[in-house]
């Protein structure tokens, strides 16, 4: 199985800072209850974003977009974006999971996902590392970074403390049915 692969630089420092700003804003009014306490009032998609927000989803996009085609090269043929997320960490952790199917290998809601990637939006805090069991290899958030992986890869996260964690995590498929249908907006 292929491995992680870390860009760095990614995205730039103040996209980072101005996405984060932009989820604080609209949060309490527009982040996701998707019936997952875990996730509830969390995770905000591109769409959650209010017009006001434009910018953000312009920045969104544009990572969206260039992810997609890396992904693409790691995979060697054409990938499509799934979603792409802004997610607020406050000391949750992730135990290890595959992002295309249940622990014991049955098929999870999004089996199509075939490579996974997040996009570091800070890291002034104190653990929130990307753990992958099987390899035994770790990856420490670096601000900017975008890490790929294949969705079969174990994988999971530590805690963060000191701060919130906010990543940004896009999912890749190679059935194009399963493309986001906010993938091609421009905003």
């Amino acid at each position: 199985m292929q491995k992680m692969v870390e860009i760095c630089r990614f995205a730039d420092p103040g996209d980072c800072d101005a996405v984060i700003a932009a989820y604080e804003r609209c949060r309490g009014v527009h982040a996701a209850s998707i019936g997952e306490a875990f996730w509830d009032g969390r995770v905000m998609g591109i769409a959650s974003f209010p017009d006001s927000e434009n910018q953000v989803r312009r920045i969104l996009q544009r990572w969206r977009h260039r992810a997609t085609a890396l992904a693409s090269i790691q995979a060697e043929r054409v990938l499509y974006s799934d979603t792409i997320l802004v997610v607020r960490w406050d000391g949750q952790a992730m135990p290890p999971h595959r992002d295309h199917c249940h622990a014991d290998g049955t098929p999870n809601s999004t089996p199509w996902r075939e490579w996974a990637g997040i996009i570091y939006l800070n890291d002034n805090y104190v653990g929130g590392r990307l753990i992958f069991p099987d390899s035994r290899t770790t990856y420490r958030p670096v601000t900017g970074a975008l890490v790929l992986f294949p969705a079969a890869s174990l994988h999971g996260v530590e805690e963060a403390t000191g701060a919130p964690r906010y990543t940004s995590p896009l999912w890749f498929t190679g059935v194009p049915a399963h493309v986001d249908p906010f993938a091609t907006i421009r905003y």
